[in-house]
């Protein structure tokens, strides 16, 4: 099985290599990220200006655009055949709302435009504390082995969040659970002439039993996606 990784935070990103890690031994594995960070880019293609592909190291390419151009050179140009496409470890919650914005996200999303599963994995963190990836490991992989058997509709996905870890007890619960709507709470602060975002990631509404609840309540929460006029 042959599997094209990607991310948003950069080829360079220690969340990227963790998810090589994580999937080592599960398939034939090809990376397209981006040669610089695109965090929060959602769904940006470039069309008027050439890009450039750097390979890295054997079978690791640095691509200078988004994310959703790394999957689809990926995808046309470098592994056609493809089984699954697989984004993060993401820097960084992905919850709720935060699909339409997160360019790792939109990594697997113009996966499955062009025919193929993916899922996006993103690591929620309550402080700005170094994230111990080996623990952030041992959850993808957990996770892998179950969501790589499992079918998914046409036009749909699989977007996965890791709790914090300081919110664990042992080894996290796996919960399927559906997508939170609930808005994030927008709030500026008007400074030196200029807007500055205030808004709460942590203090953000949410619904019991949905992706952010589950999250946050130191669960794996794993969510299927379905675009519109998907299955």
């Amino acid at each position: 099985m042959k599997i094209l990784l990607t991310n948003d935070d950069g080829i360079d990103a220690p969340g990227l290599s963790t998810l090589e890690r994580a999937v080592a031994g599960l398939g034939e594995l090809t990376v397209v990220a981006p040669a610089e960070p695109h965090s929060g880019c959602g769904h940006r293609v470039n069309v008027s200006r050439p890009l450039t592909l750097q390979e890295r190291s054997p079978s690791r390419h640095a691509l200078d655009s988004s994310p959703a151009d790394c999957t689809r050179i990926g995808l046309t140009q470098i592994l056609p055949d493809a089984a699954w496409v697989l984004a993060g470890i993401n820097d960084g919650g992905n919850l709720g709302i935060d699909v339409y914005m997160s360019g790792t996200v939109a990594a697997v999303r113009e996966a499955v435009l062009l025919g193929r599963p993916g899922v996006a994995f993103s690591q929620y963190r309550r402080n700005r504390e170094e994230i111990d990836w080996t623990t952030s490991e041992g959850m993808v992989r957990a996770v892998l082995e179950r969501l790589l058997q499992e079918e998914l509709p046409p036009g749909a996905y699989w977007n996965v969040n890791l709790p914090d870890h300081a919110e664990l007890d042992g080894v996290p619960d796996i919960v399927f659970c559906p997508l939170d709507t609930s808005p994030h709470p927008v709030v500026y602060d008007q400074l030196d002439e200029g807007y500055h975002y205030r808004g709460n990631y942590h203090r953000r509404p949410r619904s019991v039993g949905g992706d952010v609840d589950v999250c946050f309540s130191g669960a794996i929460a794993v969510t299927k996606v379905v675009m519109e006029g998907g299955a």
